[in-house]
């Protein structure tokens, strides 16, 4: 149905140790839903330089439209995801001078806020001013590693940092606006069925026939409340590029659906609006 696909990578060692939960996969992956991407896989990477670099090749050879990388962009000895792209495509790895310029601005600011204790341009500092061939970059006014752009045949790839409010800040300003210009041109609808007092288990096999008669429809299941009174939400989406289509698309859909499991139409349809709005 959907014909943009993401593949996020997730640079942590920590998070495969249980020591921290992923907050960015999360993050990303309920933004992006909402301007009409699919998710194709999440994988949690360790900071190995060969495990990553084949990772971000294997990612970048799925052809998907991105690839979204968080972590390992620091200047730590084994923050090294600048470099495992630069080798997954084959590329050289420089010293790129707005990059530089923004690393020194960074390091400025924390000295002068007494954050650090120096703003020297050290080696490992230096580090996060080195690109792969091409790559462009994005000043970071929270930490210190900008964030990384390559476009590399039908892919683009970002490297964002990976703390969680450096990330969200540059998901929000930077990519998300490139996602939504690359995004599908279509309209995107859906419709939510409450089913109560049974378990998932009891209407499967209706959801099953259901996929089958529409597949241009995707049904997502979601269990509320609790044991005692639960309810089961079924929201079907589709996305197509005639509204009126969809819309009737989605009303007998969901007609069938209510007819299967014996509802009646209880809550009025809620309208197909255009992606992102």
């Amino acid at each position: 149905m959907f014909d943009k696909s993401v593949i996020i990578l997730v640079v942590s060692r920590e998070i495969l140790e249980g020591t921290v939960v992923d907050r960015n996969a999360a993050f990303i992956a309920n933004r992006i839903d909402d301007i009409g991407y699919r998710v194709r896989t999440i994988q949690v990477v360790d900071r190995v330089e060969a495990e990553m670099a084949a990772t971000l090749k294997w990612a970048i050879e799925q052809k998907p439209t991105f690839v979204l990388v968080t972590g390992g962009m620091g200047p730590n000895w084994d923050d090294n995801t600048r470099a495992c792209l630069a080798n997954a495509a084959g590329l050289e790895l420089e010293e790129n001078a707005k990059a530089l310029e923004y690393v020194q601005n960074a390091y400025r600011r924390l000295f002068a806020k007494q954050v650090v204790s120096n703003p020297d341009m050290t080696d490992a500092r230096r580090g996060m001013g080195k690109l792969p061939t091409g790559a462009t970059c994005y000043e970071n006014t929270v930490g210190t590693a900008p964030a990384v752009q390559l476009d590399h045949g039908p892919t683009t790839i970002f490297l964002l940092p990976g703390v969680p409010a450096e990330m969200q800040r540059f998901f929000t300003s930077h990519v998300m606006p490139v996602m939504a210009a690359a995004g599908p041109d279509t309209v995107r609808g859906e419709r939510a069925v409450d089913y109560h007092g049974h378990d998932e288990s009891s209407i499967s096999r209706a959801l099953a026939d259901i996929s089958a008669k529409h597949p241009k429809i995707s049904l997502r299941t979601r269990v509320q409340g609790t044991m005692m009174a639960r309810a089961i939400r079924i929201v079907l989406v589709a996305e197509m590029d005639d509204a009126v289509a969809l819309n009737e698309l989605l009303e007998q859909a969901e007609q069938d659906l209510r007819d299967r499991l014996g509802l009646e139409f209880d809550t009025p349809p809620t309208d197909a609006g255009r992606l992102g709005d």
